[in-house]
């Protein structure tokens, strides 16, 4: 959530128009909501430790409720290290929900050859996919896609040729359908996605544009076929997209969107770590 510059691609006229007219504003500082069905507010991503908020920690932070970067001593950037799996093996938020007796999954597509660069150590373990790993919870794989029962960290699919999944691309509009009937039949659905965060890093107007016109596509059509009982959540780790004038990740805080019946109780969140003990309780 940062200030209307040159840099960000948030300030633009044409970026994000669903949001912008939802919320009665551009995604900028400042903008705020509270009402029975609808909460945006922005919340810290720091969480007190100095230096740039990190993707490790700051997952781990938003999936377990736990301060990780005061937990580890520092912000740690990609991947999960031992220290950090410890966090997530005890409050996962897919344990905690397990624990309760309900039922949590990822709507993400995960594929073989995936797995397969994990086992030979090109790649690590995201904290989403720890969060699963470490609970039991089954992964959906290529099958579940094509069923038209998963969806591709991009939205789209755009990038499943390069990843050696063989499946046609599909709408934004169709991902968020999508999203929505998984999130009717779980207590709890997880789906992640980096493409703002790839933008940003990128520091290019053009493709941080795209993006954000995906998204947008994709959380109109989330929202548009949400069931009347089910409560979306939508948060980030950290800021990036929005200074496009640094590759860095930002201080800014990030916004909290909740849309649904449940949207009141999250309204004291302060911080990443508010989300998982809130959606816990509920739950």
């Amino acid at each position: 959530m940062g200030e209307s510059t040159e840099s960000n691609p948030l300030a633009q006229a044409h970026a994000t128009p669903f949001l912008r007219e939802f919320l009665g504003g551009p995604l900028l500082s400042g903008l705020a909501q509270n009402s029975p069905q609808l909460l945006f507010k922005a919340i810290d991503a720091q969480l007190g430790m100095p230096g740039l908020p990190q993707s490790a920690t700051g997952q781990t932070s938003l999936y377990t409720g736990r301060n990780a970067p005061a937990w580890l001593g520092r912000h740690l950037t990609g991947f999960a290290n031992g220290s950090l799996r410890v966090l997530i093996e005890e409050s996962g938020i897919f344990r905690q929900v397990l624990d309760r007796g309900g039922v949590p999954t990822h709507a993400n597509l995960y594929s073989p050859a995936y797995f397969e660069a994990i086992e030979k150590r090109r790649i690590r373990y995201s904290v989403g996919t720890l969060v699963g790993l470490t609970a039991g919870v089954p992964f959906r794989m290529p099958e579940a896609y094509l069923r038209g029962e998963a969806i591709s960290w991009d939205i789209t699919g755009f990038s499943l040729t390069n990843r050696g999944v063989a499946a046609p691309m599909i709408t934004e509009q169709e991902a968020g359908q999508r999203l929505a009937h998984i999130g009717s039949q779980h207590h709890l659905t997880l789906f992640e996605c980096y493409l703002p965060d790839f933008a940003g890093h990128t520091q290019d107007m053009a493709q941080a544009l795209e993006v954000l016109a995906m998204v947008d596509a994709f959380l109109a059509s989330v929202i548009a076929h949400l069931s009347p009982d089910v409560t979306l959540v939508v948060s980030s780790d950290h800021g990036n997209i929005e200074n496009l004038a640094s590759k860095s990740h930002t201080l800014n805080p990030v916004p909290l969107l909740v849309v649904g019946p449940q949207a009141p109780a999250f309204q004291d969140i302060i911080d990443i770590t508010g989300l998982t003990p809130q959606i816990i309780q509920a739950l």
